[in-house]
């Protein structure tokens, strides 16, 4: 049975981390190659290693580089072209950890500093993704936004300005593109229980019993939920859909 995304040709930035290596993992088993693109070296080949021994048949390339600025994009870009011969998709998952502190008390460096992993790289991962897609015949754009680009809580000022902005500058991205059939969508995911939210609290129970009540659902999402999604919107079960942003939160901004 042909996979959904069969042939496809991938780039995951942040996929070493546990909402990007579940897409990664995703892409692969539906028969895309994938670049696993990650600031984190080691974690970046770890991912790749987890692929190549999985079911797939696509290609598999790992890159240990930190795309915040426009030399280091641009090769990222160029390499995973090279290695998988084109590009046709495009995932940014990558986020800083800032520290939790209102506006007066934050740090310039820390706001910065998520303006340049949250907001900047996607700009330019975009930037210089857009000519291969093009060059493809189309593509897909997908930017990990968050529930908290939409819905406020009080000492992440800099997490909520730059979510809220990547779910605009895709919208942008959509709208500038659509004549080269290129699609451009964010998903927000509410709380996933990975590492990087395990790092704010101490411990999986601690997490579950502080974010929970607030998902009518009545539980925390797993990478796999954002996986799933991301493979719908990757996919041409998705191919009416651009410009929006797709909401998985198990109710968080619903009430």
């Amino acid at each position: 049975m042909t996979g959904k995304l069969e042939g496809r040709k991938s780039i995951i930035i942040g996929g070493g981390g546990g909402i990007g290596g579940a897409i990664a993992h995703r892409f692969y088993a539906e028969g895309a190659s994938v670049a696993v693109v990650d600031a984190n070296a080691a974690a970046a080949e770890s991912r790749a290693e987890e692929l190549r021994s999985a079911a797939g048949n696509g290609d598999v390339f790992a890159l240990g580089i930190d795309i915040g600025d426009p030399d280091a994009a641009k090769r990222a870009i160029e390499d995973t072209a090279k290695a998988l011969g084109g590009l046709d998709t495009t995932v940014h998952s990558a986020a800083t950890r800032e520290p939790t502190a209102t506006v007066e008390e934050m740090h310039f460096e820390h706001w910065n500093e998520a303006l340049r992993v949250n907001l900047t790289s996607m700009f330019l991962l975009s930037k210089f993704a857009i000519p291969h897609l093009r060059s493809a015949g189309g593509g897909v754009i997908i930017n990990i936004a968050s529930q908290l680009g939409s819905v406020v809580t009080a000492g992440r000022p800099a997490y909520h300005a730059t979510k809220g902005a990547v779910i605009q500058l895709t919208k942008a991205i959509a709208i500038e593109n659509t004549q080269d059939n290129i699609r451009a969508v964010t998903i927000s995911p509410g709380a996933i229980e990975t590492d990087r939210l395990l790092a704010r609290h101490n411990s999986i129970e601690a997490i579950r019993e502080k974010l929970t009540p607030g998902h009518p659902i009545g539980r925390l999402g797993q990478p796999d939920d954002i996986a799933g999604a991301a493979l719908f919107v990757a996919s041409e079960d998705a191919a009416f859909m651009t410009g929006t942003d797709l909401i998985i939160d198990g109710g968080y901004t619903a009430v």
